[in-house]
């Protein structure tokens, strides 16, 4: 009997989780079940960037050698009781460490948490009280899912039960479980919700209308214009935008799926993001004189952040920024930061744009994400097939 170490690729292939290879399978002391696969718990990393990352895989690997050689010993000695967990393993302890460790963004991070704290006070847990393993069946999920349903609008319950089901599977598959129950029970299929989207006549009025923090007017109009989300807007480097012959583009890895995406952008884009921001007195309160002029340092030249302090600007609740500035453009509908991604995706489409071409500039993995700008323009040129009419006899 001998027992391999083996490398298991988990985490969307940025991690590696070893576990022992046991051949032929030993018999568990107290259930006689054959086991082969025994999980340590420990972690690699697949590609260690820095100094820290290779570091940690050297002393995991170390102790996971050790760990290994003495297991090799008590098999060599007839003795399995190494598979015996005196410790039953807990969900809510593995979910808290896979939250921390997956490679997505901290408001993601917090959306994750929001769902853990859901399934505790449906079950009454207290915060430091465990959720084992052996505890979750079909009908603790189904009870769950019906719970989130009975609560909240569809599609938050739908995310939440998601990011459950996320964390069980990724549990199924570092072998903390043996059953995937995630098969049994279904997922809480989406809504399509309303697409709020500014037309070109609205953008000219935001254009035209000052607004009281001037980055934040530049760094909306430039979304409108690349589909950018504020948050990789607000992370934007000039060190990211590439000056190619045949125009800007900006090469950037999204916060949100962490994907790689080589955008190409506008040259009217470049020149708002490039342009100095001067506002009308010193308080920054716009009086209707804004004006912008151009910088000093060609953009070619330029490093550091494009738009500095985006986020702090923006979420500043006793200086509602933007609000104010769509208010005082007159517009009347719900708009916000991301409202600005809409208006690229369905002008594009407007424009006859190819759906394929505005998945990959939005960056989207599937292009069913792209789809509902689709069902936007089609609304759109419902409502124009009646724009003209002619008299008629009898009308």
């Amino acid at each position: 009997m001998k027992a391999t170490l083996r490398k298991r690729l988990i985490d969307n292939g940025t991690r590696y989780s070893l576990r022992l290879d046991i051949y032929p399978p030993a018999p568990h002391p107290e259930t006689g079940r054959l086991t082969r696969f025994v999980n340590l718990g420990m972690l690699l990393h697949v590609d260690p960037k820095t100094k820290e990352a290779r570091l940690e895989n050297k002393e995991t690997m170390a102790l996971a050698n050790a760990t290994l050689t003495k297991t090799q010993l008590q098999l060599h000695a007839g003795r399995y009781d190494f598979l015996i967990t005196n410790k039953p393993a807990d969900f809510i302890e593995f979910y808290k460490k896979h939250t921390l460790e997956r490679n997505i963004s901290l408001t993601t991070k917090k959306k994750w948490n929001v769902s853990l704290r859901k399934l505790q006070a449906f079950l009454k847990l207290k915060p430091d009280q465990p959720l084992y393993f052996s505890e979750i069946d079909k009908n603790l999920l189904e009870n769950f899912r019906t719970y989130l349903l009975e609560n909240f609008a569809i599609n938050t319950a739908g995310s939440d039960f998601s990011n459950i089901r996320t964390a069980l599977i990724h549990a199924y598959r570092n072998d903390m479980m043996t059953v995937k129950i995630t098969e049994q029970v279904k997922a809480i299929q989406p809504q399509r919700t309303k697409i709020i989207y500014l037309t070109k006549e609205e953008l000219n009025k935001l254009v035209k209308t000052p607004c009281g923090k001037p980055l934040i007017k530049r760094a909306a109009l430039f979304a409108a214009l690349t589909g950018m989300r504020i948050s990789d807007v607000a992370h934007l480097k000039w060190e990211d935008v590439v000056f190619d012959p045949t125009g800007p583009c900006v090469h950037f890895r999204q916060r949100k799926t962490k994907a790689l995406n080589y955008l190409p952008v506008s040259r009217q884009a470049i020149k708002i993001a490039a342009a100095t921001d001067v506002p009308d007195n010193p308080t920054g309160n716009s009086t209707g004189n804004q004006t912008d002029k151009p910088a000093d340092i060609p953009a070619e030249k330029r490093t550091g952040l494009v738009f500095p302090r985006l986020i702090e600007l923006h979420t500043q609740c006793k200086q509602p920024h933007f609000k104010n500035w769509i208010r005082d453009a007159g517009i009347k509908k719900n708009v916000t930061f991301h409202t600005m991604r809409h208006t690229f995706a369905t002008l594009q489409l407007l424009a006859n744009t190819n759906i394929k071409t505005l998945s990959e500039m939005l960056g989207h993995t599937k292009i069913e994400n792209t789809m509902i700008y689709a069902h936007v323009v089609n609304a759109s040129r419902r409502a124009a097939a009646d724009v003209i009419t002619i008299p008629m006899g009898g009308e």
